[in-house]
């Protein structure tokens, strides 16, 4: 503890010398939140990752959502506290296990002024559900086995089975719905351009650089958005971003998985910092698929697994920030982590099964992107395996290189390696993943398990009161096969300029919706 603290303390230093720097560094000339409000009610938000996906169907990047959630809207929506609610759907009946009747509000409109009709969200429905799509919500969004017209606004989902998650997944980004008569004629390409029916719409876009959206005259929501545009500057560094808002530039930027955001924003006057409660969460992979893997032995990645501390990952490399988690999140209240074999830390049993796997003094390598969080992640998880007997090399790679070698390459080209996956709303949603027939993108380092695979099934299919103990009988069979190994929650820090922004709520949030609400907020 005496030592934690020695580092915590000189890393409280480092921070504190970085943001002195962070003041008198140079960042691009925008004019105040003050000034641009004279004309119009502008909110101007910092974030660090561009929009590079714009078809919200095959988005598979929480940094490209977080603009499409601005411009679509989909049949249901979230509130503060993952239930589903109301959007372009006023009301819902579930008309029997495997049947839900929606009713669309009436006069809903594109931005463009066209009409939404029931054509277009029929479409847009089973667009998310055709293999041809390459739609990674494909199945969580449910077997849907018909979508049809019911009356002037009705829309009949008939599942061929049970759907637990429909609502939840119904209300993702992944699931907007699209002017589908203009994507048939060739008029609109959602890979090219963005047409929705979300609060604003897009007017300007210059890549790496800036976005500006314009408030939406067609929105839904009678007498919103109160703001009239928002323009979003892409600033990679953390350190610029919070200058920008010491010197007034912007009004909201957010510190996306920045462990030190919390503590270099104590300085800055006027604003109000929140690390939001997520469902999202880092894990660690163990290739249990690549003959060259070690980690093809369950014993050894059970040992690792049992290595693991995360409340130092917390502490040490995420700066106290987040929560230690199963593969459900503690948001969900559906997984009990005192319950599962290998989520407690335990050297001695770990030592025993290394000893079992023949694994004394073994290497391998851990493969992390080129981001701070990811190495500071990987440098405790290395010091845990080392007091078992194993040695952990950290390979630090850039993104485009990453991706390549644990997403695209089958099998996986790593050993190990640190990533992060949304939770969403529902408990069950990404413990797909753990299918790698069905994800897909996992299965170059998933080993199939038929018994994970019964559980995802049937909790993606029970509905009622016995789903809760699946739940924790698919938590706890996740835990036991070791092969992605769920860390810490990934919480994001969003700071926003009170003396500006007012009635901007905080909340859990599972799909990267940063600005959640944004429709609602007012500028001063």
């Amino acid at each position: 503890m005496i030592e934690q603290a020695k580092f915590l303390l000189s890393r409280r230093a480092f921070l504190n010398a970085t943001m002195a720097a962070a003041g008198t560094m140079a960042v691009p000339h925008i004019l105040s939140g003050a000034a641009q409000a004279q004309s119009v009610k502008e909110l101007i938000w910092a974030k660090p990752l561009e929009t590079t996906q714009l078809d919200p169907h095959t988005s598979i990047l929480g940094s490209s959502w977080q603009v499409l959630h601005l411009v679509y809207s989909s049949l249901v929506d979230v509130d503060g506290d993952l239930r589903p609610i109301p959007a372009l759907a006023e009301s819902w009946a579930e008309e029997s296990p495997t049947s839900y009747l929606f009713n669309l509000r009436q006069g809903l409109k594109f931005s463009d002024g066209s009409e939404v009709t029931i054509d277009d969200v029929v479409g847009s429905i089973m667009r998310v559900r055709d293999p041809a799509t390459g739609s990674f919500w494909q199945r969580p969004i449910g077997p849907i086995s018909k979508c049809e017209a019911v009356g002037d606004r009705g829309i009949r989902i008939t599942l061929e089975h049970p759907h637990a998650p429909l609502l939840p997944a119904l209300a993702a980004t992944m699931a907007s719905i699209l002017p589908m008569s203009k994507l048939k004629d060739g008029s609109f390409d959602p890979s090219k351009a963005m047409l929705g029916t979300g609060p604003f719409m897009v007017t300007e876009h210059v890549q790496d650089d800036h976005w500006v959206l314009e408030r939406n005259p067609h929105y839904w929501e009678e007498g919103l958005p109160h703001i009239d545009r928002i323009s979003v500057r892409i600033v990679p560094n953390d350190n610029a971003r919070i200058a920008m808002l010491s010197d007034d530039s912007v009004d909201i930027a957010s510190f996306e998985a920045s462990p030190d955001a919390p503590l270099l924003l104590q300085n800055v006057p006027g604003i109000d910092v929140t690390v939001e409660t997520s469902t999202n969460y880092y894990m660690m992979a163990l290739n249990a698929v690549s003959e060259t893997s070690p980690f093809v032995s369950a014993p050894l990645r059970k040992a690792v697994a049992l290595s693991l501390d995360r409340e130092q990952i917390k502490n040490i490399a995420l700066g106290g920030v987040g929560d230690p988690t199963a593969v459900m999140a503690p948001a969900f209240k559906a997984c009990d982590t005192s319950a599962l074999p290998n989520f407690t830390r335990d050297l001695d049993r770990a030592k025993a099964l290394v000893a079992e796997a023949g694994a004394e003094g073994k290497s391998f390598e851990l493969l992390v992107r080129n981001i701070p969080a990811d190495v500071q992640m990987a440098q405790v998880i290395k010091q845990g395996v080392s007091e078992i007997g194993l040695d952990a090399t950290i390979s630090v790679v850039d993104e485009g290189i990453w991706v390549k070698r644990a997403w695209v390459d089958n099998p996986s080209q790593f050993e190990a390696m640190i990533s992060w996956y949304a939770g969403y709303a529902d408990p069950a949603i990404s413990t797909l993943w753990w299918n790698p027939v069905l994800a897909g993108f996992t299965a170059g380092h998933v080993k199939a398990d038929p018994e994970i695979d019964r559980l995802i099934d049937a909790a993606y299919q029970t509905v009622g009161g016995d789903r809760a103990a699946i739940l924790q009988q698919l938590c706890a069979a996740i835990d036991e096969s070791a092969n992605m190994i769920p860390l810490v929650t990934r919480q994001d820090t969003i700071a926003v300029r009170t003396g500006r922004v007012t009635g901007l709520t905080k909340q859990t949030e599972g799909y990267v919706h940063t600005l959640r609400g944004i429709e609602k907020a007012e500028l001063k």
